[in-house]
């Protein structure tokens, strides 16, 4: 059984999408929300499996409330003609029901779109990229859940193939992007490179302590990690 929330201004619309939905003995309702402040605290708060999410809304429309979200379910998203939302949708290969729709159109976007959900990742990355001088909120991987880690939380990160490991104080993720890229998407100044495998949060730092021929960097949650001659310096003038 699959979890469904509806998000839509139109009570019309909703109305409609219940009538559609309802028919699958395999998609539960749970949920309905008609502007984007009400979806993002339903959304936290019942985790649905997917979300049938209109852009145009009052409060926040459906990109805020994908950049507000704890964690990131199956979306189909819906509008009206909406020459922003829609190029978006093209640049990340992201289909999406265009009102007014029809029962075929509504089946086929639900036998395509909830295969083929990697493609909304990039879309939210680049809608978080935009709020701020650097994004407030990272999307990770935990297993098949996608979620949204406050930056700032991040302790450190260590690569992992073509992958990187991320750490929090006390979890593990995984992000999709190599060490050098993650970095990079971070665009902050609380992220230093101690190797060519670690970059750490400067804020973690409690100390910077030479052992034997090697400088370590200890956090504050007891991790230490070992720190290479070539970024040495750099860190000295932050921590020493």
């Amino acid at each position: 059984m699959k979890t469904i929330i509806i998000i839509d201004d139109e009570e019309d619309a909703r109305n409609l999408l219940r009538q559609y939905i309802t028919a699958y003995k395999e998609l539960q309702i749970i949920g309905e929300a008609s502007n984007g402040l009400d979806a993002v605290k339903l959304i936290n708060k019942l985790k649905p499996d997917a979300i049938f999410l209109d852009i145009q809304m009052p409060g926040l429309n459906g990109f805020e409330v994908l950049t507000q979200l704890d964690e990131i379910p199956e979306i189909i998203f819906s509008t009206a003609y909406d020459q922003f939302a829609i190029k978006a949708f093209e640049v990340h290969a992201i289909d999406y029901l265009l009102k007014p729709y029809g029962k075929k159109r509504f089946e086929s976007a639900l036998s395509r779109i909830l295969k083929n959900q990697e493609n909304v990742i990039p879309l939210a990355e680049e809608l978080l990229q935009k709020e701020a001088n650097f994004p407030s909120k990272i999307i990770l991987h935990k297993g098949t859940r996608k979620l949204m880690i406050t930056t700032k939380d991040v302790y450190y990160a260590e690569a992992f193939g073509d992958y990187t490991k991320v750490f929090t104080k006390n979890e593990e993720f995984l992000a999709t992007k190599g060490i050098s890229q993650l970095q990079e998407t971070f665009k902050s100044t609380i992220f230093i490179r101690l190797h060519r495998s670690h970059f750490v949060n400067i804020n973690t730092i409690v100390e910077l302590k030479k052992v034997d021929r090697y400088h370590y960097v200890y956090l504050n949650n007891g991790k230490s990690l070992k720190v290479s001659d070539t970024y040495l310096p750099a860190l000295k003038k932050i921590v020493l």
